[in-house]
């Protein structure tokens, strides 16, 4: 994987332009004796360290001597081309536009010596029959000799992939296949490497969303990632996931690095240029998660301008009769395209699958940026409809008995009268200033406000093996006020052969809710033959929209990242203060319960890196967690619990041989076990849940053409320290044994432009009882996929083609709160999209 740079961090830019100067004179890592990476293996860390420190020269000696002989030391691997020049622009701190279709099927035998940049592309470019041509702005780019019987000339190139550094381009670059990004943000730690982060992460691209077709971040994460599942179906009018067996909520998914700030219900995709998935717990990276999710953490980025105007235009539809139009639009101006706008607008309505549903939504958004020389700033205003008849919800089968087959998916126990309706506004604004090269302040401030209304049938209880249930109405009105804000400072210093990377910052997250309802008569129906009311009748109880809660959650930390040997070893070491503030308040407004608890909690990680390809990676970290928030279905879904402590353990190595990469990590987490009682349909905790669990995870284009995404997930999850020890050692309900997922891609060769697509998702048995007498059985599904690219009145078209649940599989969904959903039925997507 290349050293990347990000144009929205210049501390981390100049320190990678800074590591790029000292690869090119012969300072990095990369050119140290093979023989002392190989020995840090076999001896002792600190005999390696200190045999490096007194055997190299200073990188002042080798920056000096390069620097007058004007040429560069090159460290770059046989491989695809592609590959090899995108590494090869990244040392050689040069901007390269390759044409996308010369480099296709080649390989390059690398480059390794010390060249001058002409030298070292004769190198690179061995074998290819293809040439470097200087640009008279400085950049390059790659053609066919004349000499050989070339005739393409450069107004005739296809499509050019940039490789190097863009402005405007704040992101890690695409790895190959371009669907997973090189590297993501790890909250106060800055842009990082995906090889030199020291957890198990993913960066998903927009390229990816578009090409899945993603409706929501949560049915994106659920097809991409052997660890993440929906806890709520998309048939639903809200999101949840689990992470490692864990809930996330949906409104715990930050916004470029703020909590707080998306839709409670769901986060289109909209506006989203990538998609974060940070493993386990990060309260020492992003501070505290506002419900208090452990198993992971997921942060979207919102979209900026490039350099290269874009106008594109998608048509969509979903099956049974849901149509929609999608507009993304950017520039950038300015001196030096310093200035930015992207703005996105969507609208998609229709039927569903689902029997009487109808959903409509709309998005807006609007992302701003400025790219100056020691300023940037950026800032979004994002708005979000969504209307929903008849969500389906999920079940909750009564203690004891015999579970029912899961039913037909089409199959929807919601009134026709029900609906949701919801809406969200978010606008937040982030800044970074250089006061030197080595010193960077950063801030962010943003605020989200979202109202909702809705006649719903909350989750049914089973009461047989035949599918008989009980369910209810309910109406239910309320809104949310979020306040997010976090600044802090970065620096990069020396302290004798050791590097720091050590910040200091804050956050702040300020949240009320207000909360009415009114709850009707319950009804019988069954889950195989829906019965279907007239009316909701007359309320049994109403109680008047009043504020219901509020919480602040706030922290400081200070982390350092001492490295040594150019990056052969990174250690990293820090403390998070927190405090947590919640209140609940009845109607009348009198404060109900009310915690205000602080905790100090270290964290640390490692990460060891003997050579470019391979490293190994070891975390700890401790966290104060605000308590579990109880499901929207429960009883008492506002009641806010005590905080609590987690904790994670987590060893790890990943791999990255410039097509494929891929990630093995061990972990456990220990939180708070919680259920929702099928009776009363009242919260609350018992005992620990303690997950342990292995992944595999890769991702790439291993042979051209071919790109691959997935992996496995071990997990097992079991109950401790249980009330009176009754089901201690019990498997943990809603986290499955094994969770697997694996996409593939392949590039026609007969059919130039044409790919096709398939994925499966396997799930295995689930447990839905703490006294485990209940489960569901395990579940595969099998979706295909296919995009045909050609050119159009000289215009690039995409028309894009999937099915989800290729077999219309019937199967049970188990989640930690104890429901169950029926599985989503045969949908087919459809999409033209083309750029004008």
């Amino acid at each position: 994987m290349q050293r990347l740079s990000y144009p929205s961090s210049p501390l981390y830019n100049r320190h990678e332009r800074d590591n790029s100067a000292a690869r090119a004179h012969g300072t990095t890592r990369r050119p140290v004796a093979h023989a002392v990476r190989m020995a840090f293996v076999s001896i002792a860390l600190a005999g390696s360290v200190a045999a490096i420190n007194a055997h190299a020269q200073t990188p002042e000696e080798k920056a000096g001597r390069a620097a007058q002989a004007g040429t560069t030391r090159y460290d770059v691997p046989a491989g695809p081309l592609a590959a090899a020049l995108s590494r090869f622009a990244d040392q050689a701190d040069i901007l390269l536009s390759v044409p996308g279709e010369l480099t296709a099927g080649k390989t390059s035998p690398g480059v390794h010596g010390t060249f001058d940049v002409n030298g070292a592309f004769n190198a690179l470019l061995n074998g290819t029959e293809l040439e470097a041509v200087k640009q008279a702005d400085g950049s390059y780019s790659l053609r066919v000799p004349r000499a050989a019987g070339g005739v393409v000339t450069e107004s005739a190139l296809p499509a050019v992939t940039v490789v190097g550094k863009k402005v405007g381009d704040a992101l890690p670059v695409p790895y190959a296949g371009g669907q997973v990004a090189t590297g993501a943000a790890l909250g106060i730690l800055g842009d990082r490497d995906y090889m030199d982060t020291p957890f198990s992460v993913a960066s998903y691209t927009e390229k990816l969303i578009r090409d899945e077709q993603s409706t929501s971040i949560a049915e994106l994460l659920t097809t991409t990632d052997p660890s993440v599942r929906a806890a709520i179906d998309s048939s639903n009018r809200y999101d949840a996931l689990t992470i490692r067996g864990f809930r996330v909520e949906n409104s715990e998914i930050a916004l470029n690095g703020l909590y707080g700030l998306v839709p409670s219900y769901r986060v289109g995709p909209d506006p989203i240029e990538r998609v974060e998935l940070l493993k386990g717990p990060g309260a020492l990276l992003n501070g505290m998660m506002p419900s208090g999710s452990v198993g992971g953490s997921v942060n979207v980025l919102t979209k900026r301008a490039g350099d290269t105007p874009l106008n594109r235009v998608t048509a969509e539809y979903e099956s049974d009769s849901v149509f929609g139009a999608h507009a993304d639009l950017a520039r950038r101006f300015g001196p030096d395209n310093r200035f930015g706008i992207r703005v996105n607008a969507a609208r998609r309505e229709g039927d569903t699958p689902i029997d009487e549903q109808f959903k409509r939504s709309t998005a807006l958004s609007v992302g701003l940026d400025y790219q100056g020389e020691r300023l940037r700033v950026s800032g979004d205003v994002i708005y979000q409809d969504d209307w929903m008849r008849a969500a389906a919800r999920g079940y909750t089968p009564l203690a004891g008995i015999e579970l029912p087959g899961a039913p037909d998916p089409k199959i929807n126990l919601a009134q026709d009268f029900s609906y949701s309706s919801s809406h969200s506004l978010t606008v937040m604004g982030r800044a970074e200033y250089d006061l030197t090269s080595n010193v960077t302040l950063y801030g962010a401030l943003g605020m989200n406000r979202f109202g909702y209304d809705k006649i719903e049938d909350p989750g049914a209880t089973i009461t047989n093996v035949l599918g008989d249930a009980i369910s209810t109405s309910r109406y239910q009105q309320g809104r949310s006020h979020a306040l997010s804000a976090e600044a802090g400072v970065r620096a990069r210093f020396k302290t004798g052969p050791i590097d720091h990377q050590l910040v200091v910052g804050g956050n702040r997250l300020d949240t009320t809710t207000w909360f009415g309802q009114s709850i009707y008569g319950s009804y019988a129906t069954n889950i195989y033959a829906p019965v279907r009311l007239a009316g909701l009748g007359a309320p049994l109880s109403t109680s008047p929209e009043s504020k219901s809660s509020d919480q602040t959650l706030q922290s400081v930390a200070i982390a350092d990242t001492l490295s040594v040997a150019q990056g052969l070893v990174q250690f990293t070491v820090g403390v998070r203060h927190q405090q947590v503030e919640s209140n609940n308040f009845a109607v009348s407004g009198a404060t109900t319960t009310h915690y205000d608890q602080g905790a100090t909690t270290p964290s640390f990680a490692l990460v060891v890196r003997p050579m470019d390809q391979l490293s190994f990676y070891a975390n700890y970290i401790e966290a104060l967690t605000p308590g579990a928030t109880p499901p929207a279905d429960a009883a008492n879904p506002n009641q806010v619990f005590a905080p609590f402590k987690t904790k994670q353990y987590e060893l790890g190595s990943k791999l990255d041989l410039g097509s494929f990469g891929a990630t093995l990590s061990l972990f456990q987490i220990e939180v708070p076990s919680g259920v929702v009682d099928p009776v009363s349909k009242v919260f609350s905790l018992d005992g620990q849940q303690r997950n342990r669990g292995v992944e595999l995870y890769g991702f790439g284009e291993p042979m051209h053409g071919v790109r691959v995404l997935g992996g496995v997930t071990w997990i097992d999850a079991k109950l401790t320290r249980t009330a009176g020890n009754r089901y201690d050692g019990n498997h943990a309900f809603g986290a499955p044994s094994v969770q697997a997922n694996l996409g593939a891609e392949w590039d026609t060769p007969f059919f130039p432009g044409f790919t096709v697509s398939g994925r499966l998702i396997y799930t295995g048995e689930t447990y839905v009882s703490q006294d485990n007498t209940q489960h569901v059985p395990s579940w595969t599904r099998v979706d295909l996929g296919a995009r045909y690219t050609t050119p159009v009145f000289g215009r690039p078209v995409t028309l894009r083609a999937n099915v989800t649940n290729l077999f219309n599989r019937y199967y049970w969904q188990a989640n930690p709160t104890g429901y169950l959903i029926s599985g989503m039925p045969r949908t087919f997507w459809l999409s033209l999209s083309t750029d004008f």
